[in-house]
């Protein structure tokens, strides 16, 4: 049985392929399309590409299709909120909207473009004539619309090895719901309450996000990123709790009035009321100031607080104490790492592509459920991408006139640079999906060094000098330096560094002494390989620096997707100050500075 999972036309689309109860492909869109996040495209080229690496050359050989949104439902929920707030014009019961705001023009046209798209009938006919525009021959296999939300529950809860959790999904929306709470027990979810559009701690991130000067649905991890430097501050406390307010039961709601409705001659995602209540909306190229770090502390804070009074009343409905994370909000680092730390849970499972791109294998894992067996299993890497071979590697090289060399232990060498503060790309086996850099197309560079963060935001990245990197260890060595000791696969959750590592560490330890983690073990060899190469460079690191720790970003610049082919790497590498890259059995170097 061969399922293709799809999800598109809007956020973060991609597509994965389960074959007969196992993961064999799953790639987002944005990574071949080379557009960042890639929102409103179909997933054409991932589709193809999860077939061809399945060795599948015809549609013939695909029983079904599952997308992950579920069109019957969508343009009802919308309409039905529009309709209260614009023709209605009365206070809503749970977050009053003053008489005579409405939507902008800009909304209701939306509403009313999706109100036809959406048909479950025009939806259906979409997707089979995009899957046709794949040139991809053979009949277009049964299509199955799956809920949005029950997809994010089922892509965490049935990769997480967990028999019974509390499943809490928040994102922007999905048909109807902003945010849900299930129950994954045995080999079952079950959506136990729902919150409905407008009450979307998505959209109130996603303000915020743009308010400050960002781009939203693309940027918010630099609203998360700024909120470190920040200080409470009376005044933003008290705008935030104008937007967002909560209790500790899990109750919250979100003010339309500064995201929705009203006028947006300002902002796409935020209104006019929203700039005027605080006094500011930062265009892209203004310096920051305290103001802007203190309302991103603010905003992070209301997050936090929310998210925590959710946690807790999902692990209470639920009976559990293992708690699951789905959907684009669970990408917040910080967040996670509060609720490890202040939920009461006992373990905790966030999906490392929370985001959209992960419906497509929620919505898989759930018809495959239903038409074939159930897949569940513990994830514990995320290299399901592409991959190439050596004479595929040297091919590319060899087009592009480069030089290289073939030393014979590319993790040896490449230790070797990075200790002598050498910028280094690693490319290796398949590629990662989520949004971190996970040991296949990393940029790595010395986390010993002062200087390494900046003079790779600087001279690589191309990005804001305040953004902080992650590390990537050793399995193990979380032990010591981590105040938990907890392991982490996957950079998604935040924890505090134990007291003086932030000294030894400088370069991989944000200013608030919080790190996103990613620990490595040598068992895993996830690109198919008898060894695992990123443990190996990490163990050789350790004997020239003492310490099995490298700072990990993902290898790209700013506003470009992660790179995927041969060619994505020698274009990024060529084009930025790395000093060297190592693409398979191949190293690349950079003359040194004179």
């Amino acid at each position: 049985m061969v399922i293709l999972g799809l999800i598109g036309d809007g956020k973060n689309p991609g597509a994965c392929l389960l074959r007969d109860g196992e993961l064999v492909a799953f790639i987002e869109e944005e990574r071949l399309t080379r557009f960042k996040s890639s929102h409103g495209f179909f997933p054409a080229r991932s589709a193809r590409r999860c077939l061809d690496m399945a060795g599948i050359s015809t549609l013939d050989a695909v029983d079904a299709i599952a997308w992950g949104w579920d069109s019957t439902k969508y343009p009802g929920a919308m309409l039905r909120f529009f309709a209260r707030s614009h023709f209605a014009n009365r206070a809503r019961t749970r977050n009053p909207v003053r008489a005579g705001e409405a939507p902008g023009a800009g909304a209701i046209a939306g509403v009313l473009r999706l109100v036809f798209e959406e048909r479950p009938a025009r939806r259906l006919e979409r997707v089979r004539e995009q899957l046709r525009q794949t040139g991809l021959p053979g009949r277009i296999p049964p299509v199955h619309f799956v809920s949005h939300h029950l997809a994010h529950a089922a892509s965490v809860y049935y990769l997480s090895g967990l028999d019974h959790a509390a499943i809490l999904v928040m994102d922007g929306s999905g048909e109807e719901a902003c945010t849900t709470i299930a129950e994954g027990r045995g080999d079952t979810i079950r959506i136990l309450e729902s919150i409905p559009i407008p009450d979307s701690l998505g959209w109130y991130y996603a303000a915020f996000t743009e308010l400050l000067g960002f781009e939203p649905y693309r940027d918010e991890g630099k609203l998360m990123g700024l909120a470190a430097y920040g200080r409470p501050d009376a005044r933003w406390e008290e705008a935030v709790a104008r937007v967002l307010a909560s209790r500790p039961d899990g109750a919250y709601t979100v003010n339309p009035r500064y995201t929705l409705l009203g006028h947006h001659f300002l902002g796409n995602h935020f209104s006019d009321d929203l700039a005027a209540l605080c006094g500011m909306a930062r265009r892209k190229e203004e310096p920051l100031t305290d103001d802007h770090r203190n309302l991103a502390f603010a905003v992070q804070t209301g997050l936090e607080r929310a998210a925590l009074g959710l946690a807790r009343r999902a692990m209470e409905r639920v009976g559990s104490r293992n708690l699951c994370l789905a959907g684009g909000v669970s990408l917040n680092c910080k967040m996670n790492g509060v609720l490890r730390r202040e939920s009461g849970c006992e373990s905790l499972f966030v999906q490392p592509a929370a985001n959209d791109s992960g419906t497509a294998l929620g919505a898989a894992l759930l018809l495959s459920r239903r038409i074939d067996r159930l897949v569940r299993f513990r994830l514990d890497h995320t290299h399901y991408g592409p991959g190439f071979t050596s004479d595929e590697i040297r091919e590319t090289l060899d087009l592009c006139r480069l030089d290289y060399e073939e030393p014979p232990d590319v993790a040896e060498a490449a230790a070797r640079l990075i200790a002598e503060d050498r910028v280094v790309g690693w490319f290796q086996g398949r590629m990662e999906f989520g949004p971190r850099a996970l040991g296949g197309r990393s940029i790595l560079a010395n986390a010993v060094s002062p200087g390494t963060a900046g003079l790779v935001n600087r001279r690589v990245k191309f990005r804001e000098p305040w953004r902080p990197f992650c590390p990537s260890m050793s399995a193990g060595f979380e032990k010591a330096w981590l105040e938990s000791g907890e392991t982490a696969p996957f950079m998604i959750v935040a924890y505090q560094a134990a007291e003086g590592w932030a000294e030894k560490l400088p370069s991989v330890v944000h200013v608030d002494g919080s790190v996103r983690p990613q620990t490595v073990s040598g068992a895993l060899a996830p690109a198919g390989r008898p060894e695992n190469r990123f443990h190996a460079l990490l163990r050789a690191l350790g004997g020239q620096v003492g310490y099995e720790v490298v700072l990990n970003t993902s290898f790209n610049v700013r506003g470009e997707p992660m790179v995927c082919s041969p060619l994505d790497a020698v274009r990024c590498y060529t084009g930025t100050g790395m000093d060297a890259v190592v693409i398979g059995d191949f190293l690349l170097r950079k003359r040194r500075d004179r």
